[in-house]
């Protein structure tokens, strides 16, 4: 090296450069553990009981988008406690669990030869993870007397760099067209006639004109379309899928 031409401060040189780049990596990737609850009040084969079973995803992260996301996880999962909507609200899963337990000795008390359990079975998994977009999926029985228990499919998707949960609205650039679009595979999966009303092979949707189903969720390959019993259909239906390849609906996503 030329002494007479060193210039002292390019010794810092390689050291900023470290900063700079390493100042641009997000080390801390979001990612989710499983998380698990088994409980029941004894052996529920022989002696009925409420019985739950809750596995679900949790973000793990230093950062306080971790935090967001999962509080919006456990609001889901107690909704599906929610017994009375006009009761005070649980704060955590685990006394929503012991609410759920304890409504059922109540109403065992009241009914001494009431001869089934409670039963909840929420099953949580993440679908899609991508730079814009977490998709979780929940799939849920709840039974609490009464013919028979209810199944239900439904998504969250969230914004991995907010923390913050996405409407169906802020899925898409232009929902009309997507619906437009989505209605013709409906009916193509159905078999509903083109030129007759949506509702004329015994669906229910509402004024006689197709819409969206409130779940909606993603998969590295497809978008869906999940409607639950009574939605469009009767329970002895059971809830309708529609999966729609992502490659063909790209155009009207605002979140890929």
């Amino acid at each position: 090296m030329n002494v007479k031409n060193f210039n002292p401060s390019m010794r810092c040189l390689p050291f900023i450069l470290i900063l700079i780049f390493t100042g641009c990596v997000d080390t801390d990737e979001l990612s989710y553990t499983a998380h698990k609850i088994v409980t029941d009040s004894g052996d529920c084969e022989k002696n009925p009981c409420a019985k739950v079973k809750v596995n679900f995803p949790t973000a793990t992260a230093t950062t306080d988008i971790a935090d967001k996301i999962n509080n919006i996880i456990d609001e889901r999962i107690i909704s599906y406690f929610i017994l009375d909507p006009d009761a005070k609200k649980e704060e955590t899963i685990e006394d929503a669990i012991a609410n759920f337990k304890s409504e059922y000795l109540k109403d065992k008390e009241m009914q001494p030869d009431f001869a089934f359990g409670y039963e909840a079975d929420i099953q949580g998994e993440v679908l899609y993870k991508g730079e814009n977009l977490h998709s979780i999926a929940f799939s849920a029985f709840m039974y609490m007397g009464g013919a028979h228990g209810y199944s239900s499919l439904t998504y969250l998707n969230l914004d991995p760099k907010t923390g913050k949960e996405y409407q169906n609205a802020d899925l898409f650039k232009n929902m009309a067209d997507f619906k437009k679009m989505a209605e013709q595979k409906f009916r193509k999966q159905e078999n509903i006639p083109a030129n007759s009303n949506i509702n004329s092979t015994g669906f229910w949707f509402e004024d006689d004109t197709y819409q969206l189903p409130e779940n909606i969720g993603f998969t590295k390959d497809n978008i869906i379309l999940h409607y639950n019993a009574y939605d469009i259909s009767s329970y002895a239906e059971g809830g309708k899928t529609l999966e729609i390849p992502l490659e063909e609906v790209k155009q009207y996503l605002a979140i890929l």
